[in-house]
This record gives C-alpha cells, sequence and structure tokens, in this order.
C-alpha cells in the first residue's frame, strides 16, 4: 500500500463518522435547525472532499468515469432520503413519497428547477447546500476532464 492509498483510506475514515451522522439525522423525526445546518454542512463537505481525494490521489480518468458519478448517486440519495424524513411541498401539498423527493433532489442538484415543489421553511438551507454541490460536482467534473484529456493527449504525442 503506498501513500495515495493510506491518505484515501485515512481521509475516508475521516468522512465515516459524518455519513453515520447523517444517516442518523435523517432517521430522526424530531430534529432542530441547527442540525440541518450541520446536516447541510456535513453533506456539503463530507461528499466533495472524498471526490477530490479520489481524483487527486489516483489522477485517472477511470476514477473520474467510475467515482464521480458513484458519489453524485451517494449525494442524491442522502439529500433524497432527508426530504422524505422531513417533508417537502410538492403542488401545494405536503409530501414525503419517494418520488416527489427523489425529482425535487434532482432538480435541485443539476440546478434545472422545480417549479412544483418546494422545501419547507426548514429545509431551506439544505436545498441551497444541494443546488451548491451541483454547481461544484460538475465543475469538479469539468476541470478534472480536461485535465486528464490533455494528459493524455500530451503523452500520446511524446510516443510519436
Amino acid at each position: 500500500m503506498n501513500f495515495r492509498h493510506i491518505v484515501f483510506v485515512a481521509a475516508f475514515f475521516v468522512a465515516l463518522p459524518f455519513l453515520a451522522y447523517l444517516l442518523y439525522l435523517s432517521h430522526s423525526q424530531s430534529v432542530d435547525p441547527t442540525q440541518i445546518i450541520f446536516l447541510a454542512f456535513a453533506f456539503s463537505v463530507t461528499f466533495p472532499t472524498l471526490i477530490l481525494l479520489s481524483l487527486l490521489l489516483f489522477r485517472s480518468l477511470l476514477v473520474l468515469v467510475l467515482a464521480l458519478p458513484a458519489y453524485i448517486a451517494l449525494i442524491i440519495a442522502g439529500y433524497t432520503r432527508t426530504y422524505m424524513a422531513f417533508g417537502i411541498s410538492c403542488s401545494g401539498q405536503a409530501t414525503q413519497t419517494l418520488r416527489d423527493c427523489l425529482y425535487y433532489s434532482v432538480a435541485t442538484f443539476t440546478n434545472t428547477g422545480c417549479p412544483d415543489c418546494a422545501p419547507t421553511p426548514d429545509l431551506r438551507i439544505l436545498a441551497a447546500s444541494e443546488s451548491f454541490f451541483g454547481y461544484l460536482a460538475l465543475g469538479v467534473f469539468c476541470s478534472c476532464l480536461i485535465v486528464i484529456l490533455v494528459r493524455l493527449i500530451a503523452s500520446d504525442k511524446l510516443r510519436h
């Protein structure tokens, strides 16, 4: 096991308590606003950290192609589960269904907008953090893809 693997494993175990706490909070029925703010912070810090560490430590197109979509799916699933726990408003009615919460989460993450659904007042900062992370994930994906492709093109030119 080399240094890159050790750093990645250490970062993963640092992020693990955040992930466990996120699961705990998303299953809790009574949560105060400070816990929701912490939940938004934990989502916004934990997953980008894991993505950036993966990309920086392994620097390969394969990691980008496999890890980033997996992390994005986990983020959307985490936010969806949280919206299900606390409820959102769709078409003027409170809902906690998987279909509505997943739709709202994907629309918020991709910043496409969702005019028929809205977060409850307590979840607004959480929805804002998901939207921010969507921008961040797209930026990380594009910049890493460009760097990796430039390296592949440069190494191909050096061989010929």
